[in-house]
């Protein structure tokens, strides 16, 4: 399906009945990471799996700045009058849910996010390597985004009030004591330690996600 939100074509996958769900992915993918969950999920709730603009199957060009795609997800949840959705965003998905929910918790329900970083301090030295021959060589905007962007003031993650659960890998490029450090700033945040997963094992093409969204989402 294609809706046009913020001036620019989305497209998303809809399945299933239900609370509505909405999956975000992170850079360099599109919605087809979560191809393995989303028949399962739809079992329980009303799936969204969205391309953010430039990936995927949406049009226009990849995001410069990521208040370019908050504003996207929230005209998108407008546009289709959801109420108050479950959100699992995975890395540059999950801060833009982060940051959504910072500016207006109002439109959301309980989220996840998974494997995000809100400053650069969060990320083991190596992965500014591998990014940085993106950004420089290959003049990835992804990549250029991820770097000079990904940042989030302590402040503005007290004034999230809704529950979050911040996952991440044991063995992810993202420090597990940064995940630790911000989701004790969050009033109802928590934090799921991924044994033995890597920053993308647990979650792009598998299905390991499943019981996580399901307990998490479940509970009063």
């Amino acid at each position: 399906m294609i809706i046009k939100v913020n001036g620019c074509d989305l497209y998303y996958q809809k399945l299933g009945q239900g609370h509505p769900l909405i999956l975000l992915h992170g850079h360099h993918l599109d919605g087809g990471m979560y191809s393995k969950v989303i028949a399962p999920l739809s079992l329980y709730y009303t799936v969204y799996t969205l391309d953010m603009r430039g990936h995927g199957l949406s049009g226009g060009e990849i995001a410069e700045h990521y208040q370019t795609e908050v504003e996207d997800l929230s005209a998108f949840i407008k546009a289709l009058d959801l109420k108050q959705p479950y959100v699992f965003g995975y890395d540059s998905g999950g801060l833009v849910t982060l940051l959504l929910a910072s500016q207006d918790s109002s439109l959301l329900g309980k989220s996840i996010v998974a494997g995000v970083f809100i400053d650069g301090k969060g990320i083991h030295k190596y992965h500014y390597l591998t990014e940085g021959v993106r950004r420089f060589l290959k003049f990835d905007r992804d990549s250029r985004v991820e770097l000079t962007e990904s940042y989030m003031e302590p402040d503005s993650l007290k004034k999230i009030t809704i529950p979050v659960l911040c996952a991440v890998g044991e063995n992810d490029w993202v420090k597990v004591e940064h995940v630790r450090w911000y989701s004790s700033l969050i009033p109802q945040g928590r934090l799921a330690i991924m044994p033995r997963q890597s920053h993308d094992s647990y979650v792009v093409d598998s299905l390991k996600i499943l019981d996580l969204i399901k307990d998490f989402c479940k509970e009063s």
